[in-house]
């Protein structure tokens, strides 16, 4: 049988070298060099519960101060933690839809006036509207550009909120006919979708300066409530996207939401009842400085984050 040897095409196998082995097998995708699997790298950042509490309140306290979603500060500050951008971006998701909810109910019982719940409802819509049209355009347009000019509306709306005048006094298409408030409510959430595809950022820095000075009629307080209204449905959106993906770090969020939800009811009874508005517009200008300043560095890969960060 001298065909014992040789393989199915005929040709006898060469000599083994001494002291070869078989090969291995093939290492899992997800075990290779440069792959990186969100949910075990999350696991093995580094967070400790006292820092993640900390995080958690600062969080909360931003949130109900200015109607923010917390993106710009969470997100960052997990991802220089050791957390990749994607699963930094989805632990921030998960504590702002509770946040947006637990300052909601406070409101009901603080001052309920201040919460527009069809203006609420059509910045929601209108930002589902906007998300999608945004990463289309991400991939069309110059995004240093497109950058550029974000920067320079925050900018501009910092500078109204500092020395502008006093919100809710007039102005805008409030002022005019509900329709037209309205319409200018529905493009706001739709620019509000648009820049969280394009930067990652939107909630409260795009919805809180254009109900006070693009749609008129609102008061900060007023602006700050109605953006965090508005944040539930899109925010608790995400955050089941995230957690589908395996990129929220439970071992983080499990410490940073209750903080979270603690600091923002203490932050809207604050808000609507101790510290006076045009404080409160100064506090937002100077936070919206600070958004500029961040989104004029260099982003990070994003390693398949959500689009809807929150902020």
């Amino acid at each position: 049988m001298g065909r014992e040897g040789r393989g199915r095409s005929g040709v006898r196998p060469g000599p083994r070298r001494r002291g070869s082995t078989d090969r291995p097998a093939a290492r899992p995708e997800h075990d290779r060099p440069g792959r990186e699997d969100p949910a075990p790298v999350s696991a093995r950042a580094s967070l400790s519960p006292g820092r993640a509490v900390l995080l958690g309140l600062t969080a909360g306290l931003l949130s109900g101060l200015f109607g923010i979603g917390g993106g710009l500060v969470v997100g960052p500050a997990l991802a220089l933690a050791g957390l990749p951008l994607a699963v930094a971006l989805g632990t921030s998701l998960s504590a702002v839809a509770p946040v947006a909810a637990a300052a909601a109910v406070v409101g009901l019982r603080t001052a309920p006036e201040q919460l527009a719940w069809f203006s609420a409802l059509l910045v929601a819509v209108g930002g589902q509207v906007g998300a999608p049209l945004g990463a289309r355009l991400i991939v069309a347009l110059p995004e240093r550009r497109l950058r550029q000019v974000f920067v320079l509306f925050l900018l501009l709306a910092a500078v109204r909120s500092l020395v502008g005048p006093p919100a809710g006094s007039g102005g805008g298409p409030a002022a005019f006919h509900p329709a037209a408030a309205a319409a200018a409510t529905l493009l706001l959430g739709v620019l509000a979708g648009l820049t969280s595809s394009l930067f990652g950022v939107g909630g409260g820095v795009v919805v809180v300066p254009g109900l006070m000075f693009g749609v008129g009629g609102f008061s900060f307080r007023a602006a700050a409530a109605t953006s965090l209204l508005a944040m539930i449905p899109t925010s608790a959106l995400g955050a089941w996207l995230a957690a589908r993906q395996g990129r929220i770090a439970a071992g983080v969020a499990r410490w940073l939401v209750p903080a979270a939800v603690a600091a923002v009811v203490g932050a809207v009874v604050l808000r609507d009842r101790v510290v006076p508005p045009a404080a409160l517009a100064r506090g937002f200008g100077l936070f919206l400085f600070f958004a500029a300043l961040r989104l004029l560095r260099p982003p990070a890969p994003a390693g398949g984050a959500d689009s809807r960060s929150g902020s």
